[in-house]
């Protein structure tokens, strides 16, 4: 199942624009489309959430 960014956030109760951030650092598994929208493949994304017990981390957040 592909999801369009905002759905990713939705689902992971993330701010709007977080995967998005992700997909564009590098840190989150995407599809670029030929029209330039990202979508994410949920079987992807799913596994590295539960691997790391939360979201992958951005620069400048919390790491306590």
């Amino acid at each position: 199942m592909f999801l369009n960014p905002e759905q990713v956030d939705k689902r992971l109760n993330w701010p709007i624009g977080r995967a998005r951030r992700l997909a564009i650092q590098g840190k989150l598994p995407h599809v670029l489309l030929p029209d330039g929208s990202l979508r994410f493949e949920w079987s992807a994304i799913e596994p590295l959430i539960k691997r790391v017990g939360s979201a992958p981390s951005e620069p400048g957040g919390d790491s306590r």
